[in-house]
């Protein structure tokens, strides 16, 4: 006989931390739409710069593809071969954006990164590194932009 009483707990208590993480979420004063919004025209800006070298070089450009019902998502490619798909998540408490690189030989997925969004209205400066690298408060958008594109050139994230 299975014990039920066991997960009943359990989920009893993901529920209540499911509705903790909401209520914190609606008492943040930093929008994510808006965040996400200056990390899409920061990726934008990246995007021109890259693709003007790429022109020089004789290489295929980076394109932006526009899908109405994907707002929170971007879709970029490089060439006819990769794919990238950009978007906010919410998870452990704060926001991150996802990057990931599809491509060739089979359209599977390549690469994928993560970045802690920093929602603060100053992004002056370097933050403290954690473990992992990356800044402990996040990411600006205009870092965030940069770690995209280069990515995406690279073939995959670092």
């Amino acid at each position: 006989m299975f014990k039920y009483a066991k997960l009943a707990v359990r989920a009893k208590g993901r529920q209540e931390a499911n509705r903790l993480a909401v209520k914190s979420h609606k008492e943040w004063k930093a929008d994510p739409s808006a965040f996400f919004g200056r990390v899409k025209a920061e990726v934008a800006k990246e995007m021109t710069k890259a693709n003007r070298e790429l022109r020089k070089s004789g290489a295929a450009t980076l394109e932006r593809h526009f899908l109405p019902a994907f707002s929170e998502e971007i879709f970029l490619t490089f060439g006819m071969d990769s794919h990238c798909k950009v978007g906010l998540r919410i998870m452990g408490g704060g926001y991150r954006v996802t990057a990931a690189i599809s491509g060739p030989p089979n359209g599977y997925e390549l690469s994928r990164k993560e970045y802690l969004c920093n929602m603060g209205a100053s992004c002056n400066g370097l933050l403290p590194a954690d473990a992992e690298g990356l800044p402990q408060e996040g990411l600006c958008p205009e870092e965030i932009a940069v770690a995209i594109i280069s990515g995406i050139l690279r073939g995959r994230f670092e």
